[in-house]
């Protein structure tokens, strides 16, 4: 009888090593098949503002190109994250200024910018389409071709959001808006010396994962700003 109990439990035992075989395998081969997607988290609710195909810098004319960096600016000049220690170290805002426009910048903003961060609040801006006009044209600048290198001003209507908490997703932003206005020297095409007078290495310079942005030639020279 004993024999036979043991005749049985070893079949027994076969069985379970088998099946926990064939689930081992079938676990692998699930493992194999796996894959991972990346998505692109696209930031803007419209479809103008979503991630697209690349653009060629020769097809954009130079009013939209100008504007395009007009915005970026704006962006970098109201941005706020939560715990940035170091807000007047932003390598955009220092490209893209001249040291009188940085200097009135890291002297005013920026100093609400680093309370704001301190307090791990999280603010964005972005410059509505129709947002940016000449504040004045002098007589021998034409803004259709934008072919010259004197400066202008021009006055910018823009939207902030800011979230008093980050990391909360009960916290609604609270909406703002207002007026700044920039004196912009611009001119169509790459810069070929950065503001140190030293030769760009287009190729180095992207492959070191700088922002193609500062690349262009255009400076912020002046700034001011009131309420609408």
């Amino acid at each position: 009888m004993m024999k036979i109990k043991s005749f049985f439990m070893g079949i027994l035992l076969l069985i379970i090593v088998f099946i926990m075989v064939i689930f081992g395998v079938l676990i692998y081969r699930a493992n194999e098949r796996s894959n991972i997607k990346t998505y692109i988290f696209q930031m803007g609710n419209n479809v103008n503002q979503r991630v697209g195909a690349l653009q060629d810098i020769d097809t954009i004319s130079p009013d939209d190109l100008r504007n395009k960096l007009i915005k970026k600016y704006i962006s970098e000049y109201f941005r706020v994250m939560p715990g940035d220690a170091n807000v007047t170290s932003r390598p955009t805002m220092i490209e893209m200024s001249s040291a009188n426009a940085f200097s009135e910048w890291a002297n005013g903003e920026a100093k609400l910018i680093t309370d704001m961060s301190a307090k791990k609040m999280f603010r964005m801006a972005r410059v509505p389409d129709g947002g940016i006009a000449p504040l004045h044209t002098p007589d021998d600048i034409n803004t259709k071709t934008s072919d010259t290198t004197k400066s202008v001003y021009y006055v910018v209507h823009y939207e902030t959001y800011t979230w008093p908490e980050s990391n909360n997703m009960n916290t609604e932003p609270i909406y703002d808006q207002g007026i700044i206005h920039i004196e912009v020297l611009f001119e169509p095409g790459l810069r070929e010396h950065n503001k140190y007078g030293e030769k760009i290495n287009i190729r180095d310079y992207l492959k070191s994962n700088q922002n193609p942005v500062n690349l262009f030639r255009f400076r912020v020279t002046n700034i001011g700003s009131k309420g609408i």
